[in-house]
């Protein structure tokens, strides 16, 4: 009976221990969160790389997804030289924050795209490097999914 009764607390605080543990990491919706951001910076890669070289986006889109077309991935590693996803503290808004997609092109030319949403949708770790730094923005290299 004692051991039953030891049996049920220890399970009670491993429980409530787990419990507390993935909230603190945010859960499953951050990670929703983060996958949703992703998706469309992602889209607006491809977008804005396919506007500026005159390529179909969805050959683009279907790469960058990790699906690589050979010929397509010669000219993008010869025409992109960086991107990245840019966290900016909204100006005037507490409760928002910009999300920026810049591509470099070779050409010395860059494309942005941006979009606003509230401050808990960001990604956690992006959470966490605001609050710990007190920085205005975060920024995060995107790596082609071949170059990984």
């Amino acid at each position: 009976m004692q051991l039953l009764a030891l049996a049920l607390v220890a399970l009670f605080v491993f429980l409530l221990v787990s419990r507390f543990a993935k909230r603190r990491r945010g859960g499953a919706g951050s990670l929703q969160q983060e996958a949703a951001i992703e998706a469309w910076a992602r889209a607006e890669m491809a977008r804005l790389i396919a506007e500026r070289l005159e390529l179909e986006e969805s050959d683009v889109a279907t790469t960058l997804a990790g699906n690589p077309d050979p010929e397509l991935v010669t000219r993008l590693e010869k025409s992109v030289s960086g991107i990245e996803v840019v966290y900016e503290r909204a100006l005037g808004a507490t409760g928002s924050a910009d999300v920026r997609v810049e591509v470099r092109l070779e050409s010395g030319a860059l494309e942005r795209s941006v979009k606003r949403i509230a401050f808990s949708e960001l990604p956690e770790s992006v959470r966490l490097e605001f609050e710990k730094t007190g920085t205005a923005h975060v920024y995060r290299p995107w790596t082609f999914p071949w170059r990984q």
